[in-house]
């Protein structure tokens, strides 16, 4: 998975303050669609005779993802969650924890995940390995799952709603994190009120690393 800070109008911070984190420390990601369901009409005449049955077509209004963790990156899972990082140095460690305060969670990310295509179809006609991508470019409002402490494993669990990304031209999501490179595979851009896109590429995913690195 790859993590980027965006602002609240969707945007890849750049420069100071910027974050990138791309992990391999996460065990499932849920995505779940909520939906509006239509209104229903209904309506009988006086001796039963259905007179008016129509209902509306539903409206998705976002989607909710659902991250597992089995290895927690502080600094990651602190921006997520809107806790704040613990910085201060014990034993040669440093940035190895999290405290939450009470209040409305405030940031937000985009996620992106790779996984590869197995079977007859894991390599294009050229020889090349495929991947799903899977790209949520404006996830926030953020809320933490139940956290237990007991004589087994223990993960960690963060519950995110989608916003539309954004299309602003020259810095919105759909340019890529930074120069040189894209969010998404070659000729594919984000539409106007997108929240998910899914695509089979070419593109492999980013190297793994422990710490976060800067957007320029």
């Amino acid at each position: 998975m790859r993590v980027v800070r965006i602002d609240a109008c969707g945007l890849p911070v750049t420069g100071s303050g910027s974050m990138v984190i791309v992990s391999k420390g996460f065990v499932q990601v849920q995505n779940e669609p909520q939906y509006e369901d239509g209104e229903e009409f209904f309506e009988r005449t006086a001796d039963g005779t259905v007179c008016v049955n129509q209902k509306d077509d539903p409206v998705l209004k976002r989607f909710q993802t659902t991250i597992d963790f089995c290895e927690v990156n502080t600094t990651m899972f602190a921006f997520i969650a809107s806790a704040r990082e613990l910085t201060a140095s014990a034993a040669g460690v440093t940035g190895f924890g999290f405290a939450f305060a009470e209040g409305s969670p405030s940031n937000r990310y985009s996620l992106e995940i790779w996984q590869k295509v197995a079977g007859s179809g894991a390599c294009d006609a050229s020889g090349a390995q495929r991947y799903v991508y899977n790209a949520w470019p404006n996830l926030g409002a953020s809320k933490i799952g139940s956290y237990t402490i007991e004589n087994g494993r223990s993960t960690f669990q963060v519950v995110s709603e989608s916003q539309a990304g954004s299309t602003t031209a020259t810095t919105g999501w759909l340019n890529g994190p930074g120069s040189g490179t894209s969010w998404l595979p070659t000729g594919e851009t984000l539409g106007v009120g997108e929240h998910w896109l899914w695509n089979v590429t070419t593109t492999a995913p980013p190297t793994a690393a422990c710490n976060p690195t800067t957007l320029t």
